[in-house]
C-alpha cells in the first residue's frame, strides 16, 4: 500500500509539470468537438462524447464524421489524443522509475551498504 501511495504522490507531482501542456491538448480537442459539431450538425454532447472516444483511440463507430471537414477533425482529435495519452504513460513510466530506485535504495540501507551515489 506504501507503494502505490508513493506512487501516486509521485505521478501527481510529475503530471502538475506537464499540466500546461496537457491543458493545451484537452482544449484542442474541444474545439476540435466545435468543429465537427458545426461541420456535421450534430449536438455537443453527441460530438463531445465522439471526440472523447476518439481521442481514447476506443472508437465504436457507433457515431462517424460524414463531412470532410468532420473527418479531418476526426483524424486530428485522434492524435491529440494519442499525443495526450503518451504523455500520461510517460510520466506515469517515469514515476514508477522513481518509485523503484527509491525502493532498491531503501533495501540496500536495510542490508547495511551505503547507497550508490550518481
Amino acid at each position: 500500500m506504501k507503494d502505490l501511495l508513493l506512487f501516486t504522490r509521485y505521478f501527481i507531482g510529475m503530471l502538475s509539470l506537464v499540466s500546461h501542456a496537457l491543458a493545451a491538448l484537452v482544449a484542442m480537442m474541444a474545439l476540435g468537438a466545435s468543429a465537427i459539431a458545426i461541420s456535421e450538425g450534430n449536438g455537443y454532447g453527441d460530438v463531445l462524447y465522439f471526440t472523447l472516444i476518439t481521442g481514447l483511440m476506443v472508437v465504436y463507430g457507433d457515431i462517424v464524421s460524414q463531412t470532410a471537414v468532420g473527418k479531418i477533425t476526426s483524424v486530428l482529435v485522434g492524435l491529440i489524443g494519442l499525443v495526450f495519452f503518451s504523455i500520461v504513460v510517460a510520466v506515469a513510466t517515469r514515476a514508477l522509475a522513481k518509485r523503484t530506485q527509491e525502493k532498491q535504495r531503501e533495501h540496500r540501507m536495510e542490508r547495511g551498504g551505503e547507497p550508490k551515489r550518481s
